[in-house]
C-alpha cells in the first residue's frame, strides 16, 4: 500500500509538472502528428518522438518519467500512443461542441444564477473534497442529472410523432454551428465505419488463411508420428488466434452498428437538448471504435504464433520427406517485430511466415519488400577471402538501386539477399556515379554498360565493390580540351587518386568488342602514352563531341542520364575537387 501510495503521489507531481495531456511532459510542446507524436514507453509513460531521439543512449531510453531504461526497439523507434492522440482529439472535439452550445445557449436570469449560486457555495461547505476516481463519477452524474432534467418526459404517441416530424422536415431547431459541428460528426462516424468494415475484412482473409494452415497442419498431424504433440500444439494455438481474430470481428460489428444507429440519430435531431445526447454518444462510438480497430492494428498478426506454426509445419514437412523427425528444428524464433502499422494484415502476415526477403519479391516490388526499402531495411551480402560486407538497396524514383559494398554492419532486423541474386555478373546493365564537389550537392550519373567487354565487368566490379576496392571517394584527376570540341574528363585511380595508378582488377582490359566513337556521353578506357607501363584501368568521360572523326577505340558504356552534371563538373575551377560520392548498380 505504502509503494502503492509513493508511486500515485509520484505520477499526480509529474502531471502537475507536464500540465496537459495534450502534451509532452519533457519539451511542454503539444502533440502533433510529426515531430512531436506521442509515443508510449514500456513502462506506461508518454514522451513525444522529438524527445525520445534525443533521449536515446547506446541504443537505450530512460523515461524521464520514473527514470526506467528500456531497450530501443528493432525498428528505432517506440509504438505511438494511440491512446493520447485520440483524447487530444475527444478534447478538441468537446471544446467545439461547448462553445456551439454556449453560443446557442440563453444567458440564466439573475435569479436563477445567485439561486444557482447560493445552492452551490452550500454544497461545497457541506461535503468532503471529493477523490479523484469520485470527480470521474460525479462528473458523470451531474451529466446525466443535467441531461434528465433538461428533458421532460414524453408519451408513447408524442416520441413517435416528432420522430416522424423530424423525417420530414428540416431541423429548424438547430443553430448553424450546430448542425456544421454535427456534420463534422457524420463524417467522423463514416470514417470510423470504413475503418471497422476495412479491418473486419482484413480480420476475414486473415480467419481463412489461418483455417487453411489448420487444416493442412491436421493432415500433417496423422501423417507424422513423432511429430504428434508438436503439430497439435501448433494446430491448438492457430485455433485460439482465429478465435481470437473472430472475437475481435464480432467486436467490430457490434461497433459498427453502434456507429450506424448512431449515425442515423444524427440524421434526425430537432433540438439542442437531443444534440447533447447524440453528441455524448457519438464519442462514446467513435471512441470504442478507434481502440477497437488500433488494437487490431497492434494485435494481428500475433507473431509468436504464427513463428511457432510455421516452424512446426517446416520441421514436419521435412521429416516426412526425410523419413526422420529433427525435434531441434521446432525451437520457436524469437518473434520479429510487427511491420509499418499502415500495413495491412495479411503483410505482416507474408512478412513473418515468408521469414526472409526473396529476389523474386524485391524484383516484384512487393507490398511488404516495398516497405522494408521505404524503412532503409533491405541489404545485399557479399563475402569474399572471409570478409563480410553489406550494400544498401534503395528504391528511387521507382529504381532499385545497390550501392556499393561497405564493411558496416547493417541494421537489426534488416532483410538480406546475397549480391550475386541481384546483380548480373556482367554487362549490359547500368551502374551510376554520384558526382559532387565544394557548392554542389551529389548528382548522380547513369552509364549503360553494353556490350559486355572487360573494361566493362572492370568498371561494374568497381561500382559495386565485389573485389574490394570501389569508385567511391574517388576524385576526377583530369580534364582535356577544356571548352573545345572532344572535351573529356579522366577518373577511377582508386590506388593514388591522382591519375599515376594502374587501377587493373582483371587481366586482358583490352581484348574485346569495343566501340570506337567520339560522342558527349561516350564512357571508354584511357591508355598509357608510354605502353611499356602495361595495361590502364581508369576511364573517361566525353563531355562534347569531337570534330573530324577521331576518338577513342576503347567505348564500353554510354552516359544515359545526367551528362550535364558531368559537363558541370569539367567547368568547376579545379576538376580534381570533383569527387564521386556513391556509386552502384540499377537493379
Amino acid at each position: 500500500m505504502e509503494a502503492a501510495g509513493r508511486g500515485g503521489a509520484r505520477q499526480v507531481q509529474n502531471m502537475k509538472t507536464a500540465g496537459s495531456p495534450a502534451e509532452c511532459p519533457v519539451c511542454m510542446t503539444g502533440y502533433d502528428g510529426t515531430v512531436h507524436r506521442p509515443r508510449t514507453l514500456p513502462c506506461g509513460h508518454t514522451v513525444c518522438t522529438l524527445c525520445i531521439e534525443q533521449l536515446k543512449e547506446q541504443g537505450r531510453v530512460a523515461c524521464p518519467e520514473c527514470r526506467v531504461s528500456h531497450a530501443v526497439p528493432e525498428g528505432g523507434q517506440f509504438p505511438v500512443s494511440y491512446g493520447v492522440e485520440a483524447l487530444i482529439r475527444m478534447m478538441r472535439d468537446a471544446e467545439v461542441a461547448a462553445a456551439a452550445a454556449a453560443a446557442a445557449s440563453p444567458p440564466p436570469s439573475a435569479g436563477e444564477g445567485e439561486g444557482a449560486a447560493a445552492a452551490a457555495a452550500a454544497a461545497a461547505a457541506a461535503s468532503p473534497p471529493p477523490s479523484a476516481g469520485e470527480w470521474e463519477g460525479a462528473a458523470a452524474a451531474a451529466a446525466a442529472a443535467a441531461a434528465a432534467a433538461a428533458s421532460p418526459p414524453r408519451s408513447a404517441g408524442e416520441g413517435e410523432g416528432a420522430a416522424a416530424a423530424a423525417g420530414k422536415k428540416e431541423s429548424a431547431g438547430l443553430s448553424k454551428k450546430m448542425r456544421s459541428f454535427l456534420q463534422e460528426q457524420e463524417a467522423t462516424l463514416v470514417a470510423a465505419i470504413t475503418a471497422c468494415r476495412e479491418a473486419q475484412s482484413q480480420l476475414d482473409q486473415y480467419q481463412t488463411t489461418l483455417a487453411g494452415w489448420r487444416g493442412r497442419q491436421q493432415q500433417l498431424e496423422d501423417r507424422l508420428l513423432g511429430l504428434v504433440d508438436q503439430s497439435r500444439s501448433a494446430r491448438e494455438l492457430l485455433q485460439q488466434e482465429e478465435s481470437r481474430a473472430a472475437a475481435k470481428e464480432e467486436e467490430l460489428k457490434k461497433g459498427e452498428q453502434g456507429m450506424q444507429a448512431a449515425l442515423e440519430t444524427l440524421r434526425t435531431l430537432t433540438t439542442e437538448q437531443e444534440a447533447g445526447v447524440a453528441v455524448t454518444e457519438v464519442f462514446r462510438c467513435t471512441g470504442e471504435a478507434e481502440q477497437a480497430v488500433e488494437e487490431c492494428r497492434g494485435g494481428f498478426p500475433d507473431a509468436s504464433t504464427v513463428t511457432t506454426a510455421r516452424k512446426v509445419n517446416e520441421a514436419s514437412s521435412a521429416a516426412l520427406e526425410a523419413v526422420q523427425a529433427d525435434l531441434e528444428t521446432l525451437a520457436t524464433e524469437e518473434p520479429r517485430p510487427q511491420a509499418d502499422p499502415d500495413s495491412t494484415v495479411l503483410d505482416r502476415l507474408h512478412l513473418i511466415w515468408t521469414g526472409s526477403l526473396t529476389a523474386e519479391d524485391l524484383r516484384s516490388l512487393t507490398q511488404p519488400a516495398r516497405r522494408l526499402l521505404e524503412a532503409g531495411r533491405v541489404f545485399a551480402v557479399h563475402q569474399a577471402e572471409g570478409q563480410r560486407r553489406h550494400a544498401r538497396i534503395s528504391l528511387e524514383a521507382g529504381q532499385l538501386c545497390l550501392h556499393a559494398l561497405k564493411d558496416l554492419p547493417p541494421p537489426r532486423g534488416a532483410a538480406t539477399l546475397q549480391v550475386s541474386e541481384v546483380v548480373t555478373p556482367s554487362p549490359p546493365c547500368t551502374v551510376f556515379l554520384d558526382l559532387s564537389w565544394p557548392g554542389s550537392a551529389p548528382r548522380r550519373v547513369q552509364i549503360r554498360l553494353s556490350p559486355d567487354t572487360p573494361r566493362g565487368r572492370l568498371f561494374l566490379l568497381l561500382c559495386t565493390g565485389q573485389r574490394g576496392p570501389s569508385y567511391v571517394n574517388t576524385r576526377l584527376f583530369g580534364l582535356a580540351k577544356k571548352g573545345e570540341a572532344g572535351e573529356l574528363v579522366k577518373g577511377g585511380d582508386y590506388e593514388s587518386n591522382d591519375g599515376t595508378g594502374s587501377c587493373v582488377l582483371l587481366p586482358g582490359l583490352d581484348e574485346g568488342e569495343y566501340r570506337n566513337s567520339c560522342r558527349a556521353g561516350d564512357v571508354f578506357g584511357l591508355v598509357w602514352t608510354d605502353r611499356t607501363r602495361g595495361e590502364n584501368g581508369k576511364f573517361g568521360i566525353y563531355t562534347r563531341d569531337c570534330k573530324d572523326g577521331g576518338g577513342s577505340p576503347l567505348v564500353f558504356g554510354e552516359v544515359v542520364d545526367g551528362l550535364h552534371v558531368v559537363a558541370e563538373a569539367a567547368q568547376h575551377r579545379d576538376i580534381k575537387e570533383v569527387t564521386v560520392a556513391d556509386c552502384g548498380v540499377v537493379l
